[in-house]
């Protein structure tokens, strides 16, 4: 699992790639937590993560409560495949904002 940030205007995008579950989830949301001090408009860009267990989606929670409960933003991008399928049965469609496209995600800030 790899996370990078960027930011375009005022969003900070974060590129996840690899696999998020219960071996990567602890650091993952180390540097989640550490971005959600920086930034009020959150875009998490999903489009290279290839696996995504309960433990990844617990850290996507924490990292949209504290993003939320700081008057921050939190939108999902580019999911795709088993990602996008965990995400929807697990309910998290009600929970972030899921785009399909970076462009559109940015665009709804």
């Amino acid at each position: 699992m790899e996370i990078s940030t960027r930011n375009i205007d005022d969003v900070t995008v974060v590129d996840i790639s690899g696999s998020l579950d219960t071996h990567t989830s602890g650091t993952a949301s180390d540097e989640m937590g550490k971005i959600v001090g920086s930034t009020q408009k959150m875009l998490l860009n999903l489009e290279n993560l290839e696996f995504l267990s309960s433990a990844g989606l617990r850290v996507f929670l924490r990292t949209a409560k504290q993003q939320k409960g700081s008057g921050g933003a939190i939108k999902v991008c580019n999911a795709t495949g088993v990602v996008k399928e965990v995400m929807e049965i697990s309910g998290f469609g009600s929970l972030l904002d899921l785009h399909d496209s970076e462009g559109g995600a940015l665009a709804s800030f």
